[in-house]
């Protein structure tokens, strides 16, 4: 039961994209330096705030409209404690949205296009950004908005290393979305070995060249690592191509499958950002994956994924001994103690893994420049916004960014947002924060319960790090080299143009990597992206409206 209840944690932790998808309370760790420094924070938000709880009190009660959380179920506000205690709190009673997950962008745009808009919104997809400034959606959130929430600003402002969180929230140069923190998301995606496999054929470590990859590549293969007999074992498949791209200098597409989502990713160079899609070391990159497609290396099967159901960062094709190496998924997902998902699942197939013996975490190949890296979202993680409706109501606006605050500025409340509390909802073991799955077995009941809806899904990393400390231990240990996605403004020209060229780059790269075309089309498919199908001009627009010269 226990390892059950760890392993609910960690996929609630990483659902997606971040380590905030379960519930909240105090924890064991209060005296630790990120604890005392929230403590601090908290006693710095009740000095003089006081003031604010009995203005709530005063008014009449407002009803807030919230589709500001990740929509597993229907909130059940006549049934769940948190809610009702926020809405005391801060007098007034929310209306929850809810908006199939899976077919977000469909039921939601047929209900803004109606009219109807909510007072708080998750952006699922940043690209929409610009979607909903020109609908008269979304609200600029002005600095004086910003400088309403104390804690989440001096949050974001240590945080933001690069200075560029705000970068893809903007449009005209105003500030159109909030963004979350998610510290998870600042390690990069993992590699995972068949260290087992690699003994079989007569390797002794864990490759960390691309020839060394090559090499493995070659005996996964031709050498029969699992020992049956047949061949019918693969050196990979498609979630390892982004490490490959990245030993050559930049990583151009989120995924490399059909049913993916390919974000195209950009590069700088010469102080400019462009796309990394179209740039002379993702043809290399190309070249040695079709030359490895050819001799048999990778898995035919890559287009449609190593992931074929289930949990998302299941990888089916490493799990059943198809292929030796996967990048399917984070560090954390690996931990053998009972808080990794991911292993979990490997080790109900493979009752015997030892992990370090069976299977390890392993670097990002170094490529012949040097270069070294897997895919890495950055600490920056989803979006959120004001609408214009909230806009309207001042007493709306302020209850939301003290909601936001507090989150930042209180440990005790954020730990109750996202884990309800303590005894009831989640209990501390061993520094590990443990749900209830038998009050919540799943994201969808503790959604009804109210767990983690009213944060946002957001989480101030001072918090993450106490409550996953165990988790944490772990994955500094086996952090390796990645690229951290570029951030850029949304331009009127992406919505024309992106879908397709999105579309286009897999295409290119598929057939190019599989042998239907030859490594010479991708400069043809270079001249088009650029030329004819408005990849320049987006370049373009991009770096004049951040002053790139």
């Amino acid at each position: 039961m226990k390892k059950r209840s760890l392993s609910f944690i960690l996929a609630c932790a990483l659902s997606i994209t971040s380590l905030t998808a379960c519930g909240s309370s105090k924890t064991a760790e209060a005296t630790t330096a990120a604890a005392a420094e929230a403590a601090a924070g908290q006693t710095q938000a009740a000095s003089g705030e006081a003031s604010i709880y009995e203005k709530f009190q005063k008014r009449d009660p407002i009803t807030i409209k919230w589709l500001a959380y990740n929509t597993y179920g229907q909130p059940d506000e006549a049934n769940s404690k948190i809610i009702q205690e926020v809405e005391k709190k801060y007098n007034v009673k929310f209306d929850f949205w809810f908006v199939d997950d899976q077919q977000w962008d469909q039921v939601l745009g047929v209900k803004l296009a109606s009219g109807e808009m909510p007072d708080i919104m998750k952006i699922k997809n940043i690209n929409n950004t610009s979607v909903y400034y020109d609908q008269g959606v979304l609200a600029e959130i002005t600095d004086d908005i910003l400088n309403k929430m104390p804690h989440y600003k001096a949050t974001i402002e240590k945080y933001d290393s690069d200075h560029n969180i705000w970068v893809d929230t903007m449009i005209d140069g105003k500030r159109y979305a909030l963004k979350s923190l998610n510290y998870d998301s600042s390690y990069p995606t993992t590699l995972v070995w068949r260290k087992d496999w690699l003994k079989n054929v007569g390797i002794d470590k864990i490759p960390e060249t691309i020839d060394e990859w090559e090499e493995a590549m070659k005996r996964f293969t031709e050498n029969d690592p699992d020992g049956n007999g047949k061949k019918d074992t693969y050196g990979m498949s498609n979630t390892t191509m982004n490490a490959i791209f990245g030993a050559y200098g930049a990583i151009p597409l989120k995924e490399f499958r059909s049913n993916g989502t390919q974000n195209l990713f950009m590069t700088k160079k010469d102080g400019k950002l462009v796309y990394a899609a179209t740039q002379p070391e993702t043809r290399q990159a190309l070249e040695k994956l079709a030359d490895w497609y050819k001799k048999g290396y990778i898995d035919p099967e890559f287009v449609t994924g190593e992931n074929t159901g289930g949990y998302w960062a299941d990888s089916q094709a490493f799990n059943n001994d198809k292929i030796g190496v996967t990048g399917m998924s984070m560090i954390a997902h690996w931990n053998p103690d009972g808080t990794g998902k991911v292993f979990d699942g490997f080790a109900a197939l493979h009752p015997d893994v030892k992990w370090g013996e069976t299977i390890e975490c392993g670097p990002a190949p170094k490529g012949p420049e040097g270069y070294s890296g897997t895919h890495t979202w950055g600490i920056a993680g989803g979006s959120f916004g004001f609408t214009t409706e909230a806009m309207k109501d001042p007493d709306k606006i302020e209850v939301l960014c003290q909601l936001i605050d507090d989150n930042f500025a209180d440990f005790d409340f954020a730990t109750k947002l996202k884990w309800g509390y303590e005894g009831e909802d989640y209990k501390i073991e061993d520094s590990n924060y443990i749900p209830n799955t038998m009050k919540y077995p799943d994201f969808a009941a503790s959604t009804v319960g109210g767990i983690n809806v009213l944060n946002l899904t957001i989480s101030n990393p001072d918090h993450t790090k106490i409550w996953f400390k165990k988790i944490f231990g772990f994955t500094d240990k086996y952090k390796s080299t990645g690229y951290v996605d570029e951030k850029y403004p949304i331009t009127e020209s992406q919505n024309e143009f992106l879908t397709d060229l999105k579309s286009k780059t897999l295409e290119t790269y598929t057939n190019i990597i599989t042998g239907k075309s030859d490594i010479t089309s991708f400069d043809e498919f270079v001249d088009l992206f650029n030329n004819k199908m408005g990849g320049s001009i987006i370049e373009n627009e991009i770096n004049a409206e951040m002053g790139n010269q």
